[in-house]
């Protein structure tokens, strides 16, 4: 193994608890992802929302629920590409599929059981 190269079970090892553990500080970017993506199905219809959620002005609550997940999909993006891409031998497809599984769940079972 050439120094500076990562086999892909250490990839694993570091990833899930990082992951794990950047849905810590991503709990907020989530909810307000969440509550985005819900004043735009309100929007086209396809759910109910609460009506002050509209009356104090959806297009600011989509801009800031997307800028806060997009600033924390980077962010969480930055972490994982410093040692996954040390791994030639990964499988990118599932470590990246997994990757905002690790961070959403854990704030999705946290927000739906609050």
């Amino acid at each position: 193994m050439p120094r500076g190269q990562l086999r892909p079970h250490q990839v694993w090892l570091i990833g899930v608890p990082l992951n794990l553990l950047l849905a810590i500080p991503c709990y907020y970017p989530v909810a307000m992802g969440l509550l985005a993506f819900q004043v735009i199905a309100g929007e086209l219809g396809l759910a109910d929302i609460d009506p002050t959620v509209v009356d104090d002005g959806a297009g600011t609550v989509i801009f800031l629920g997307l800028a806060a997940l997009g600033f924390a999909a980077l962010v969480a993006f930055g972490l994982n590409a410093l040692f996954a891409f040390r791994a030639p031998a990964l499988d990118k497809t599932i470590y990246w599929l997994t990757v905002p599984l690790l961070i959403a769940i854990p704030d999705i079972v946290h927000l739906t059981n609050r």
